[in-house]
């Protein structure tokens, strides 16, 4: 089944007979994810409600006068994932359980209460724009894994390669793949190959690698780690287990881009930090080279921003900062870098963009703030913003001395825009 499955904006059903579990679960999803979440504690109320209007279900399996079949009868046809828990599991419990087809079945402990299932909400709104890569000969095992995965997950897509080769192909024609799933015994490429050359552009935690093999020699699954894997699956495994495996490298993927965001993001602005900044705009500015495509530089400055700070105080002027950040991301390309550059100065790295191009980028961010009022408390605040645009430069330090010196020329006057002459 392919589950209709949204992170952003999700509303949730939590189906629980203990009230006390089902408010702090409700209240631990607010708090972490923010999602609205409804609780029913009765088949009665469930039955009073539009069940439509949920993106998910959160349901324990035995409640008081209450009935599965509830589940399999009305749930379940609206293609929304459910997860189902409990706190008595056994056997025939989970046979039971699967024919009610959960995206996942989780344990209530004393120990880690809600743990595990805010972890798999936050898996979900992680992937959901994200692909995911099967990479096996074998027709029949694509197809389980890849119906498995429809089951647990929401990746908004999941592409399969026959071999090593055309694996290498996919993942140069879908730079979004996170997950790849890669058998070890195929031709024209094995799987250690495969990984091997995804290594070489991307770490561990940039591409997650789990390879799969039926051959349980030891020697095999050091090998492949060795090569790069992330994580290791001998044949024959149930599906509850692949996606265990899946869960944890995925949720260290997240944890890890959630460091490197903190690392790299301003705290004041949101925007990326200067750091960041030349990390990224130096290996772009190499590709640019290889690849032949022009790259613009834009340098802002706030004007008169001191003054703001002085008859306003540091308050507004951290508004001030921030609502200019909001014009610069709304207003520029997905795949431009903007980043506060220090203090009241940011800038802009544009990819495959020429300089009058870049111009009419910063003349549109400069009439945007000219244009907005910003009504704090009794206070109607107006400021104004100046740019330097420049496209000249043998490495990005240079790129960014001469906007700068663009920048210098505008201030002179303020409010305004200045190219580099070409």
């Amino acid at each position: 089944m392919d589950y209709i499955l949204k992170g952003y904006g999700m509303k949730i059903l939590i189906i629980e007979d203990d009230k006390f579990y089902a408010k702090n679960l409700q209240k631990e999803i607010k708090k972490q994810l923010n999602y609205e979440t409804d609780v029913v504690n009765s088949l009665k109320e469930l039955k009073a409600l539009d069940l439509d209007k949920y993106d998910m279900f959160i349901s324990d399996i035995f409640m008081e006068n209450y009935d599965e079949n509830y589940i399999e009868k009305n749930i379940l046809p609206l293609k929304k994932p459910l997860i189902l828990i409990t706190a008595f599991p056994d056997k025939v419990l989970k046979e039971k359980i699967s024919k009610l087809n959960p995206i996942d079945f989780i344990v209530k402990t004393n120990s880690n209460k809600f743990d595990y299932i805010i972890d798999k909400l936050k898996i979900l709104n992680y992937i959901e724009d994200k692909k995911c890569l099967i990479v096996d000969d074998s027709k029949t095992a694509t197809l389980i894994n890849m119906l498995s995965l429809k089951k647990h997950y929401n990746f908004s897509n999941i592409i399969t390669a026959k071999d090593g080769v055309e694996g290498l192909e996919k993942l140069k024609e879908n730079k979004d793949i996170k997950l790849i799933l890669t058998d070890y015994e195929m031709p024209n490429m094995d799987g250690a190959g495969f990984i091997k050359n995804v290594r070489k552009k991307y770490n561990l935690d940039e591409k997650i690698i789990i390879a799969i093999s039926s051959n349980s020699d030891k020697e095999i699954s050091t090998k492949l780690l060795k090569a790069g894997a992330n994580d290791f699956l001998t044949k024959p495994f149930n599906d509850e287990e692949l996606i265990c495996r899946c869960d944890n490298t995925l949720k260290i993927s997240m944890l890890l881009d959630e460091v490197k965001e903190l690392a790299y993001k301003d705290t004041l602005s949101g925007l990326y930090n200067r750091r960041y900044f030349f990390d990224v705009a130096n290996k772009m500015f190499l590709t640019s080279l290889r690849e032949n495509k022009p790259i613009t530089i834009i340098m802002f400055d706030i004007d008169h921003f001191k003054k703001i700070n002085d008859n306003y105080g540091h308050q507004i002027g951290d508004v001030v900062i921030q609502k200019t950040s909001e014009i610069l991301k709304t207003n520029i390309r997905k795949n431009d870098i903007a980043c506060r550059y220090g203090g009241e100065e940011f800038v802009i790295f544009l990819y495959d963009c020429n300089i009058d191009d870049g111009y009419d980028i910063a003349e549109k961010i400069r009439q945007k703030v000219e244009s907005q009022e910003l009504h704090i408390e009794d206070k109607t605040i107006k400021y104004t913003i100046s740019a330097g645009v420049s496209n000249k430069g043998k490495s990005i330090e240079e790129m960014i001395k001469n906007a700068d010196e663009m920048l210098y020329k505008a201030k002179e006057t303020r409010n305004c825009v200045v190219k580099d002459n070409i």
